[in-house]
């Protein structure tokens, strides 16, 4: 459409008459550690996703699951509100009947650190499982892995962990006790998004060699939405209960703005219900409204 070609292309005028770079760095300039770094692109792309006035879930929402998983190399991303969101709904998905015996409990323990950003260890809490707290090596500020078979027990059901300032742990020495044990493993990648780690004789991104992964797009972090988050899985079951969580509880796994995906929307027996009862209006578990928009 002409008319919105014409606010896009006055949406990139406004960027290099407002927000262009100033003067070059010269020694001496400070540095700040973090700020908004964007350009034209960025500012026509929000003018873009306004012009469509859609609320929530969307066309930029998918493209960037999807870009998101494929930098990753993960099969799934899931789009949320915040990074905080993300550890929420990677923690709840491992407490979700679906998994059957897997599944953490109230009561059941899981192995973190001490050293912490509180949302890492929040859900656990907040859930009723027990955070079983190990210390951190110096100066790597991440989990001492000599300790984790005697923070072992017969209640341990996963380890969730954050990789502090981009800097990863160990992964080798807690996937191989997490695979030993059937534990599950949450990679908080909040802080460490790009960073790489040799794991089975190839690279591999960070929060991709976990059961689940996440990241944060606060502004601080290496890159912002404002605020969002994500979710991510090369499980497909964990997938969708993570989905489930973030969208109201809801069984139905329709995109957002479409209806019957599945194709039996009315046809299908749950529980005691009548027979061909919406299945948009079932809830498996007791969820939130956590979608990014």
């Amino acid at each position: 459409m002409k008319l919105r070609q014409e606010v896009l292309e006055a949406a990139e005028r406004y960027y290099r008459h407002v927000h262009a770079p100033g003067k070059a760095f010269a020694p001496g300039d400070r540095i700040p550690y973090a700020g908004r770094v964007f350009d034209e692109k960025e500012i026509t792309s929000l003018v873009d996703a306004s012009l469509d006035f859609w609320l929530t879930t969307g066309r930029f929402s998918e493209r960037f699951e999807k870009a998101f998983a494929e930098y990753l190399g993960v099969q799934h991303c899931s789009l949320v509100n915040s990074g905080s969101s993300a550890n929420l709904l990677a923690f709840m998905a491992l407490t979700s009947p679906k998994l059957g015996e897997r599944r953490i409990r109230p009561g059941d323990e899981v192995i973190t650190v001490a050293a912490a950003f509180p949302t890492t260890v929040a859900p656990i809490i907040q859930y009723g499982a027990v955070p079983v707290f190990v210390d951190v090596t110096l100066p790597e500020y991440n989990i001492d892995v000599t300790q984790l078979e005697a923070a072992l027990s017969e209640r341990s059901k996963a380890v969730m962990l954050a990789h502090t300032l981009g800097n990863p742990f160990d992964l080798t020495a807690i996937k191989a006790f997490c695979d030993r044990h059937d534990l599950w493993l949450v990679e908080d990648n909040c802080d460490a998004l790009g960073s790489r780690y040799q794991y089975d004789g190839a690279w591999h991104y960070t929060g991709s060699i976990g059961h689940i992964g996440t990241s944060s797009f606060y502004p601080p972090h290496h890159m912002t939405m404002g605020e969002g988050g994500a979710v991510y899985t090369n499980d497909t079951q964990l997938k969708q209960i993570v989905e489930s969580f973030r969208d109201w509880g809801r069984d139905c796994w329709c995109p957002s703005g479409h209806d019957n995906t599945c194709g039996n929307r009315y046809g299908r027996q749950f529980g005691e219900l009548p027979f061909g009862y919406d299945h948009k209006y079932v809830y498996s578990h007791f969820g939130y409204n956590l979608k990014a928009t």
